[in-house]
């Protein structure tokens, strides 16, 4: 108790009552007042402790995989769902010529959230930008009401072949609308399915 009755007489009555906004401060003043300890040390290390907080969390995490390596992989995914995307345009959103919603809203946010992450990690961010640009061109013409309508049905292999066009220049070759038609009933489905229809 008397040590406490001690400190109590070193401070003065206005640092109780009145209330120091820099908790630091107080820290560095009670130090010095008990300790003895010079205030600039402590205001040095709390200093440094929180530098090496902020640059471990800004600090990169070192990773086995390349930056390069990391924007072929991007590349990769973003053709897979561009030639899922160019199949759909030229199928004009239909399934046996019915307007479907064949998840084309998802894969348009997939290929723009794919590509936003790119951008950070190329030189020339052009491409991605365009493809960011096609897909929100394209989005709201492939609600349900839109390709009901058949207002777009001219405009849909125009969008397969920009889709195409963005593959290749991805590095991705040639991207065959051929081999994209429209389906025939039958022919890439068992007996028993056409039988159901």
């Amino acid at each position: 108790m008397a040590i406490v009755s001690e400190v109590i007489n070193r401070i003065p009555v206005e640092r109780l009552i009145a209330r120091t906004p820099d908790n630091r401060k107080r820290l560095e003043e009670l130090q010095e007042i008990l300790t003895g300890a010079e205030p600039k040390k402590a205001t040095q290390q709390v200093a440094a402790e929180e530098r090496a907080q902020r640059r471990v969390h800004l600090e990169p995490r070192k990773s086995d995989v390349s930056t390069e390596e990391t924007v072929a992989y991007q590349n990769r995914e973003i053709v897979k769902v561009m030639r899922t995307m160019a199949k759909h345009c030229t199928q004009k959103f239909r399934i046996y010529g019915k307007p479907c919603d064949c998840g084309q809203r998802r894969h348009i946010l997939e290929i723009e959230d794919l590509a936003e992450d790119t951008v950070q990690m190329v030189d020339n961010p052009n491409v991605y930008y365009r493809i960011i640009e096609v897909g929100k061109e394209l989005e709201p013409k492939v609600t349900l009401d839109a390709i009901g309508t058949g207002h777009y049905d001219d405009e849909y292999p125009k969008y397969a072949r920009t889709y195409r066009d963005l593959c290749k220049q991805l590095g991705f070759g040639d991207l065959e609308l051929d081999s994209l038609e429209k389906p025939e009933p039958g022919k890439y489905f068992p007996e028993e399915v056409r039988a159901n229809e």
